[in-house]
């Protein structure tokens, strides 16, 4: 006979089901990119020099989207005038225009309709209302053009004093076309002088590299920021917090700091398997016959977790089609030289198209290679 869905049971079912993506649910650390990102705003001053750009890179999973939106989350308190704009990739040229808009709408305090055609109804009478057999027509207005940087300036920039100062957040940047229209977009975000626009850009080890390429070339090494785990205490932390908000929405028995001393050394720190181990936790509380954060509850949930992370990185392995010997090449290395999370990507990265098949895929050894893969991955702190 199964359990009858309780709203206890419904709502551990929501938690169970974070998202992979999703940041973990108590936000903790980060606090030296968090100020550096806001200082670069806060200390921008029309006419001084260009390229205020900030990358925010770190392998999957380390958390690079969940400090994006954090950074847009506490900005209004750190500078209330100030806004944050959340732009995801690819940009390309067709993209390019929407861009512009939504900088323009909220930059400068407008709506994106200025920016799109608009219909005006007007009336005819008398004879004209006869002979057309109508009353009424339309009449299209055409919009201000916004499709390059050029366009913004040529209306706003007598207005520029008014202009909020804006962090522009682009998430995916290794995802960012190299069209020339994408190219001029970025080159003036990063150049000018006029607007108080900071970009900040969050993706891969690559990604710093790639931004190069696409010419903004005066990215300050200390505006490339590689994050990396959280420490244990971090994590601890946040396991904590996280815990303890699903049991005051549930009403689970006892307190869950034993479970966090217990479960964030598993993670390494790292906020893909902390969230893993809230989901999972959430799990073993909703299959348990008790609501409680007692023993047995909690060797169930050091379990699953150990397990949904070991599929996690199987499943990223199938995906990637990594050949077998480079997985295997990396292990090897971590084991005589501890390397952080974010170099190893970077080298199984640079080797693999070296070694994958013409087909693209790899067909040796997978099933020897998903226990490496995990042990590789997870053992990195």
């Amino acid at each position: 006979m199964t359990r009858p869905e309780t709203n206890a049971s419904a709502q551990l079912e929501r938690w169970a089901n974070i998202g992979e993506r999703s940041a973990p649910v108590t936000f903790v650390g980060r606090e030296r990119e968090i100020d550096l990102v806001i200082a670069q705003l806060a200390n921008w001053r029309p006419g001084l020099s260009a390229g205020r750009t900030v990358v925010i890179q770190g392998a999957p999973g380390v958390g690079k989207t969940a400090l994006l939106h954090q950074i847009g989350r506490v900005l209004p308190e750190r500078l209330p005038n100030a806004v944050a704009i959340g732009r995801p990739t690819p940009w390309n040229r067709r993209s390019v225009g929407n861009v512009l808009r939504t900088l323009a709408a909220r930059m400068m305090r407008t709506t994106e309709d200025e920016f799109r055609t608009t219909t005006a109804t007007e009336s005819a009478n008398g004879a004209r209302a006869v002979a057309t057999a109508r009353h009424s027509r339309s009449r299209s207005t055409a919009p201000p053009e916004l499709s390059c940087w050029d366009d913004l300036e040529t209306l706003f920039a007598d207005q520029a004093e008014q202009a909020r100062p804006t962090l522009l957040l682009v998430d995916e940047i290794q995802r960012m076309g190299d069209d020339e229209e994408t190219k001029d977009l970025l080159y003036h975000l990063h150049d000018q002088t006029t607007f108080p626009v900071v970009l900040i850009c969050g993706g891969l080890s690559t990604s710093a590299a790639h931004l190069r390429e696409l010419g903004l070339s005066r990215l300050a090494d200390g505006n490339v920021l590689r994050i990396d785990a959280l420490t244990t205490d971090e994590a601890e932390q946040c396991l904590e917090e996280s815990l303890r908000m699903i049991a005051d929405a549930v009403g689970i028995d006892g307190h869950p700091d034993h479970w966090a001393r217990r479960l964030a050394p598993a993670t390494h720190g790292w906020p893909q398997h902390i969230t893993c181990h809230i989901r999972t936790a959430a799990s073993a509380l909703r299959a348990s016959d008790r609501l409680a954060f007692d023993s047995d509850n909690l060797n169930e949930a050091a379990t699953l977790a150990e397990a949904a992370m070991r599929d996690y990185y199987e499943q990223r392995l199938e995906a990637s089609a990594t050949d077998a010997m480079i997985v295997f090449a990396v292990y090897q290395s971590i084991n005589r030289h501890p390397l952080r999370r974010t170099e190893a990507i970077a080298v199984v990265d640079a080797v693999r198209p070296l070694l994958r098949p013409e087909d693209g895929r790899s067909t040796t050894g997978r099933s020897v290679t998903q226990g490496i893969a995990w042990s590789a991955c997870s053992t990195l702190a």
